[in-house]
This record gives C-alpha cells, sequence and structure tokens, in this order.
C-alpha cells in the first residue's frame, strides 16, 4: 500500500492535492456534525460564535484560512517545500470546505442554511469533491496540457491547426452540455469528453436556457424533454437528496421555537375526508410500474438493432477467436457455406417482412384494425427479424474477413459454426412468426387471442371476485356536501409524439394525493377515451384554502403523472377493449361484404365468457372514497359487447338465436342488481324479431335460444 501511494500519489507530484482533498472533506463532514449538533441544542457542544452577540458564520472563518493558506502557497512556490505545500494545501482544504458549506448563504446573500435553497451547499461541496477526485486521478480539463504540449512541440502548422479544432470543438460542446442544463455532465465531460459528445447531442432539460431558445416552438422536443426529466432525472434527485439529508440534515424543516414563545394552534382543517387506511406507497408505485411495462408499446426496431450491434461485436470477437486458434479448414468451403447463410437470411428476412405486411393488412381491412397493434407488440416478430438480421451481418463479416485474409492466416471454423447455429435459431424462428401470422388469418385463433388479452385486462383492473359491494355511499355526500366550494379542472398538454388514449389510471396513488389535500378526483374520461388538446382530463373537488384546490402546476403534473397515455386501445389495455375488438370481427362477419354468421356466433361465445368472468369482479369491485368516474359499469359491458352485434344482426336467425342465449345465460348467473340490462336487451330482442321476421315459423325458431346458433330446431341454451 505504501509504494502505491508513494508511486501513485507522491511520485507525481500529487501529495498537495491529496491532504487538500482529505482535509476538505473531514472539514467538510466534521462542520454538519457541529450545526447538526447545535441544531440539535444539546447542551455539551459548544454552540454558535457569538462575540458581543454577532453571530459570526463558519464561513468568515474560511475566507480567513483560505487568504492565509493561499499567500503561503503563493510564497514557496518558488521553493522545493513538499512538507509546507502539503501543510498550506490542507489549511486551504479546510478553508474551501467552511466557505462551501455556506455557498447557499453567499447566492442568496441570506441565512438559508436549513432552509431548501440551502441544498445548493452540499451540491456545491459535491462538485468540488468530484473536481478534485478528477485531477487527482490525472485528469485536466478538456485534455488542455497534453493539448499545448502537442501544440508546443508540433512544428507542423496542420498538426497546430488541429490541436486548436480540437480545443474549440470541446469547448463548444462543453457550453451546449451546460446550456441544456447539464452540469454534473457538463463539468465531467470537460475531462472525459466523450460526455461531451453525449451531453450535446442529447435532449435539454425542461427548464434550461436552451429549451427556453428552442424548444418553444417544438412541443415534440420539449415534452421529450420533460419525460426525460420525469424518468431519469427526478429519481436520481431523490436519491441524491437522501444522500444528502443523510450527511447534511433535513433541509426546510424549521426549528423548534423557544420555549418562550407560544406556539399558535393549528387550525381544524374545513372538512374532514371519511377515515380510510391509505394504499402502502411502495405496493403502489411497483404495481403502476408493473402496468406501465406490460401496456407500453415497445418500438420495432429497437431489438433487431441491439441484436444486429451484438452481431457485429460478436463477430469482430469470434474473428479474433479463430486467429488464436487457427483451424485449418478449407477456406472455400467456408466461403461458400457463409455465402448460403448470408443469402438465406436474406431471403428468410423479405419473406418475414411480406408475411407481417400481408397479415396486417388483411387484418386491418377483414377483421379489424385493432389487429395491427397486438401483432407489432408480439415478441416473436421483433425477434425474428432481429436473428435474421444479425444472423445476416454476422455471417458477411466472416465472409469479408475471410476474403481479405492471407494464405497463412488461420480460417473462421468456429466463426462459421456459431453462424449455422444461428441459421438454426432463425430457421425456428421462422416457424414461430409463421405460426403467429396463421393465428391472426384464423379467426377462432385470432378470437382466442383477443379474450386471451380480455381476460389478463379483467384480471388487472379487478383483481377481487366475490365478496360484499361496499357503499360509502353516505359517507362521500357528507364529505362532498363540505367539499363543493371550489373545482379545478386538470387538461391534458401536448404530449408531442405520444398518443393521447387514457389507457390506466393509477387509483390507489390518486386516493394518496386527495386524502393529503383533502380533495376529491372526478375522472372526466374514461380508459379508451382520446383526450383532445387542452380537454378537461379530471377534476379536483374540494375546499377552498387560499386558492384552488390543485391549482399549484406542481400538484397538477403529479395528477396528470397518474395517468397513462398511448396509441391504442388493444385488448390488453381493458376489458372494454377486448370486447369491442371481439365486436369488431362479429360485425365484419355479418355484414354484407363478410356473410359468416358462424363467425359472429364464435364471438359472441367469446363475448359471453367474458361477461361472465366480469360479472361478479364489476359487482365485487371496491368503490374509491376519493375518485369517481374511473370504472365502467356492468350495464356498459353489456352494451358494448352485444349492442352493435344485435343491432346488425337484421335477418340473421344464427346470431338472433345465440345472442338470446347469452342473455339467458347472463340472467341466470348475474345477481338480481345486475338483471335490469339483461332483461332490457331481451325485449328489445323480441321487438326486434317480431319487425324482422313476418313468417311465424321464421319468428318461432329466431326466438329459441340456441348457444350454436343453429344446432338444433328447438336451440340448446344452459
Amino acid at each position: 500500500m505504501t509504494s502505491w501511494f508513494t508511486r501513485t500519489i507522491v511520485d507525481p507530484g500529487r501529495l498537495p492535492l491529496f491532504v487538500f482533498l482529505v482535509a476538505f472533506i473531514l472539514t467538510f463532514l466534521f462542520i454538519r456534525f457541529s450545526v447538526r449538533m447545535i441544531r440539535a441544542q444539546v447542551r455539551w457542544w459548544p454552540g454558535n460564535v457569538t462575540p458581543g452577540g454577532l453571530h459570526l458564520h463558519h464561513e468568515f472563518f474560511g475566507v480567513i484560512v483560505m487568504t492565509l493558506s493561499g499567500f503561503g502557497l503563493i510564497s514557496v512556490s518558488r521553493f522545493d517545500t513538499p512538507i509546507a505545500d502539503a501543510v498550506l494545501a490542507s489549511l486551504f482544504g479546510v478553508g474551501c470546505a467552511l466557505v462551501l458549506d455556506e455557498f447557499a448563504l453567499i447566492l442568496h446573500l441570506r441565512d438559508v442554511y436549513w432552509e431548501k435553497e440551502g441544498r445548493a451547499s452540499v451540491d456545491a461541496v459535491f462538485v468540488a469533491i468530484a473536481i478534485g477526485l478528477l485531477f487527482l486521478m490525472g485528469f485536466r480539463p478538456l485534455d488542455f496540457s497534453s493539448a499545448v504540449g502537442e501544440f508546443r512541440d508540433d512544428p507542423d502548422v496542420v498538426g497546430r491547426i488541429v490541436v486548436v479544432v480540437g480545443i474549440a470543438v470541446n469547448v463548444v460542446l462543453a457550453i451546449i452540455t451546460l446550456v441544456k442544463g447539464k452540469l454534473w455532465t457538463g463539468l465531467i465531460g470537460m475531462f472525459i469528453p466523450v460526455l461531451l459528445v453525449v451531453g450535446a447531442i442529447r435532449v435539454a432539460r425542461p427548464a434550461s436556457p436552451w429549451a427556453r431558445w428552442f424548444y418553444g416552438s417544438r412541443d415534440g422536443k420539449h415534452q421529450k424533454a420533460i419525460r426525460r426529466e420525469r424518468r431519469l432525472r427526478e429519481p436520481m434527485i431523490r436519491w441524491k437528496i437522501v444522500v444528502q439529508e443523510a450527511l447534511a440534515g433535513r433541509f426546510g424543516v424549521p426549528d423548534a421555537p423557544p420555549a418562550s414563545q407560544p406556539v399558535a394552534p393549528v387550525p381544524a382543517p374545513i372538512a374532514q375526508s371519511p377515515s380510510v387506511q391509505m394504499p402502502n406507497r411502495i405496493a403502489t408505485a411497483i404495481r403502476w410500474r408493473r402496468i406501465r411495462r406490460e401496456l407500453k408499446v415497445v418500438p420495432t426496431w429497437r431489438l433487431p438493432v441491439i441484436l444486429v450491434m451484438l452481431a457485429i461485436i460478436a463477430a469482430i470477437a469470434c474473428v479474433t477467436i479463430d486467429e488464436n486458434l487457427g483451424l485449418d479448414v478449407d477456406s472455400g468451403t467456408l466461403a461458400t457455406v457463409l455465402g448460403v447463410i448470408a443469402g438465406a437470411t436474406a431471403t428468410l428476412t423479405g419473406l418475414v417482412f411480406t408475411a407481417v405486411t400481408l397479415a396486417m393488412q388483411f387484418g386491418a381491412s377483414q377483421i379489424s384494425v385493432r389487429v395491427i397493434p397486438m401483432l407489432q407488440r408480439e415478441p416473436v416478430m421483433r425477434w425474428s427479424i432481429g436473428f435474421f438480421l444479425a444472423t445476416f451481418v454476422f455471417s458477411v463479416i466472416i465472409a469479408m474477413d475471410l476474403a481479405l485474409s492471407g494464405p497463412d492466416d488461420g480460417t473462421p471454423g468456429a466463426s462459421t459454426a456459431i453462424a449455422a447455429f444461428l441459421t438454426v435459431v432463425s430457421a425456428i424462428l421462422f416457424i414461430a412468426l409463421v405460426t403467429k401470422v396463421g393465428s391472426v388469418l384464423n379467426s377462432a385463433q385470432l378470437l382466442r387471442w383477443i379474450a386471451a388479452d380480455g381476460r389478463s385486462a379483467i384480471r388487472r383492473q379487478y383483481p377481487v371476485v366475490g365478496g360484499q359491494t361496499t357503499d360509502h355511499g353516505s359517507e362521500l355526500d357528507e364529505w362532498a356536501s363540505a367539499a363543493t366550494e371550489s373545482r379545478t379542472t386538470i387538461t391534458l398538454p401536448e404530449l408531442g409524439a405520444r398518443g393521447r388514449i387514457l389507457l390506466a389510471v393509477n387509483v390507489p396513488m390518486l386516493e394518496r394525493y386527495a386524502a393529503s389535500r383533502q380533495v376529491r378526483f372526478d375522472l372526466l374520461v374514461r380508459v379508451g377515451d382520446n383526450v383532445s388538446h387542452n380537454v378537461g382530463v379530471i377534476a379536483v373537488i374540494g375546499p377552498s384554502t387560499g386558492g384552488k384546490p390543485g391549482g399549484d402546476a406542481e400538484f397538477q403534473r403529479k395528477v396528470l403523472g397518474c395517468l397513462l397515455f398511448g396509441d391504442t386501445h388493444q385488448p390488453s389495455v381493458s376489458p372494454a377493449a377486448a370486447l369491442q375488438a371481439i365486436t369488431d370481427i362479429a360485425l365484419k362477419a355479418i355484414s354484407t361484404a363478410g356473410n359468416d354468421p358462424s363467425s359472429a356466433v364464435l364471438a359472441l361465445d367469446h363475448i359471453e365468457d367474458l361477461l361472465l368472468m366480469l360479472a361478479p369482479r364489476v359487482r365485487a369491485a371496491r368503490r374509491s372514497r376519493f375518485v369517481r368516474g374511473y370504472r365502467r359499469s356492468w350495464a356498459d359491458y353489456v352494451a358494448i359487447g352485444t349492442d352493435e352485434i344485435r343491432r346488425h344482426s337484421h335477418g340473421q336467425a344464427q346470431v338472433h338465436r345465440r345472442l338470446r342465449a347469452l342473455y339467458e345465460t347472463l340472467a341466470a348467473q348475474c345477481a338480481d342488481d345486475q338483471q335490469s340490462p339483461i332483461l332490457e336487451r331481451l325485449e328489445a330482442l323480441d321487438v326486434q324479431l317480431a319487425q324482422e321476421w313476418t313468417v311465424p315459423l321464421d319468428r318461432r325458431l329466431a326466438a329459441d335460444p340456441d348457444r350454436q346458433g343453429y344446432g338444433s330446431e328447438r336451440g340448446t341454451a344452459l
């Protein structure tokens, strides 16, 4: 350890910097410990320095120590005095720590040590420590010292121009990164220039000068910046605050008032919400994150691009391995094999694109436009395209290396074997893809696929079966009477490239927000609705205490964060979407162009299954005390699943018989309070039959319930 310290720190002349950094960190930790002890009013700990009643901040002593040690360092700079340099550097580190610990006071020109603005002091200390560590590790800003050496030693004018241009480019990138609001990336990037390239290319922070200058008329960029701020930076900020407060104490918490001053009584709240146990914050966050991941549309191109990049890296690594192995295999044979593999994968890729395009076109025109996003989100499609392209790129790179290699170089035997293995995997994925595309072209398999997605959505939205319906109507009415003094409607801003269809609602988190603000939320749109620009999404209803409830922008942003928006209301999103997709297929089947009542009967089989699964869950669903309008009723689901088919089933006896069997099955298995929408539709079906079927025999046959449509003359029903 001693030899490493001598070799790494002492010999390069970094000992003063090392002791400066150690003294800086130790002083910061000590002074923070001291002020926390003073704040806690520990009796045995010395208090503030107040000569004559004047409170001397410790940055006063820091300035004095910095001045004296700075003069000392300048005085001995001409002499070789390593011990004196180290002592003076440590004193300078002590002074810097004392000054930067009250950096916020200097910045705001008022005592904000324990206020939220006081976090700027800890940020300044962290920046100083990071820069000191980078210097200690041998990094220099923009690699300026080596650039100056190259400029001085290179007699060529072109070489000097290149050095100057390189420094200028780094400076410009650093300025762009800092103007984009990325302080840490800009500062560390001055030592590691590749970070400047990343910071300059990526989108700016929403409150940065760059965003104000260039994103004013580019809503897509602005919304992308906001999303990235919420997804990436805000979690890091929360963890940074945790670390800051663990080291430096809590900010924004007022000190305890002196005992001699009476504490003003806290006024009672205007209206208390009904007592309720709030959902666990961590469990709610985990559940919401899982829902967002399930409903998120994964870009089709992402996985193929990743697999192609991995194929390039693997090909380069395999070339190196083959050179070390030195296998003696006929190069002509390997070239032929690699050419066949590359040609086959290119052909397979073309077939995949053709098959997928035909499946999407057929699904959109003959079945339902909702089939397209279902096929797009299938992993087998992305994996198959990615593997075909990766195998093609891998084979081409190996073939190029074989063509460029000399007679004495090793042959790529191992790489060719890997290419053959990838070809086998690609063939298996091609079979899986053909099977999946065939399920889209087969109505029966497609209906099973949609129904399976619908059942998953039902389990997610209504996880509990059975039990009593909890009615808090009296409590809600009593609370609402005291909470109708003010109403704020939150609108949906521009979302840029994202869709505007509501996909999910984080009800537990909305309940927490409502309880904390003593308000109630009324959802003005339903899951599946397309929300236009500046249309009201959710209403905040509650007592007005110095302003409208939920009127501040931060609270509105949190509320909107509980709503998930996307492009398509697909069957995996909600039970209503699954019922709508199956209804679309049934309508195409009974249309004049389709004329396929058997497919409509098959669709009604799956609709009946979903409705029977929904009935007990909808009835047992917990009614939120704080959030209204986010769930559909039982009558809504019955209407979505059957009304369009019933109205368009003119002259379709099979459909009439299957519909009657569906209604009678629901009436037999549903509770009494769910009978009304079923009986209303049975009466409407009777009226429709009387109007359409004038022949008594046809009227009687169409009125018989039959689960197969036309399985027998008298029909079959449960």
